[in-house]
């Protein structure tokens, strides 16, 4: 594992990677963007971006592959929904870094393989089933919480490439915050309904209570139908109701709306 907290200094060209992914701040293809220069850089399959609050949950996640589309939605599930971020083996420096994030360095940076990871169902889950062979993560701190930010390869990344992304880490952290500040900034306060539910469950609830089909919610979101039957039964577990005629009680539609039992 390699870690530091003093980026190394770069040329003056070398931040032109970034250019693309500046352009779509706090768009829908900022991730896009960002992994087609990463891959031109380091030749990174995926990048992901978890934004971690003052009690150490999720707060927000994103991410783009090169791989698989389906394996965005798929691993952003796993990790996020399914609380496997709790395993996450640097949950206990993210957590303590989001909560004090004044007692810890500005920027910390570290490789990963598959085989340094113990827990065996983490890692079939995260790394081996999606085909990830390293990783390299940045994280860093600012009052409002922890970004996390991870590139991962399909092939092991040779040692080199952890001493590049040393140079272009704290522009890339500031990328990353920046947008999720945008997005924030233009996502109207979340009603009561949605407390508990993570971004995912809150766009499929919001659909639900709109009268769609399970099909046509997954039509809409680019999930299968069975996800989104999944989906619906975490909201209504969380929410603590039995049907969805008990949760239009709690979150009632627009008015126009149909209501699918």
């Amino acid at each position: 594992m390699d870690e530091t907290s003093k980026p190394l200094a770069v040329d003056g060209g070398t931040d032109q990677w970034a250019a693309s992914a500046v352009m779509d701040l706090g768009g829908p293809m900022f991730h896009a963007a960002l992994l087609m220069a990463l891959r031109e850089t380091v030749a990174a399959d995926h990048v992901s971006h978890v934004f971690y609050g003052h009690d150490g949950s999720v707060q927000y996640s994103s991410a783009a592959s090169l791989l698989n589309q389906s394996l965005i939605e798929w691993t952003t599930t796993v990790y996020v929904d399914d609380q496997f971020y709790r395993r996450d083996p640097n949950y206990a420096l993210l957590r303590d870094l989001a909560c004090r994030p004044e007692h810890h360095p500005d920027l910390i940076i570290q490789a990963a393989a598959p085989e340094r990871i113990l827990d065996a169902e983490y890692r079939e889950l995260l790394f081996e089933r999606p085909g990830f062979a390293s990783k390299i993560a940045l994280i860093g701190a600012r009052s409002e919480g922890a970004s996390y930010v991870n590139l991962y390869f399909s092939r092991s990344h040779p040692p080199g490439v952890t001493d590049v992304m040393r140079g272009r880490a704290p522009l890339l952290i500031a990328l990353a915050r920046r947008h999720h500040q945008l997005c924030r900034r233009e996502t109207a306060p979340a009603p009561a309904w949605s407390q508990g539910l993570s971004e995912r469950e809150v766009q499929v609830a919001d659909l639900l209570r709109q009268g769609r089909t399970a099909k046509e919610v997954g039509r809409e979101l680019g999930l299968s139908p069975t996800t989104v039957v999944t989906y619906k039964n975490r909201i209504f577990k969380k929410s603590n109701v039995a049907s969805l005629k008990e949760f239009l009680i709690k979150a009632p539609a627009g008015r126009g709306a149909r209501a699918n039992a």
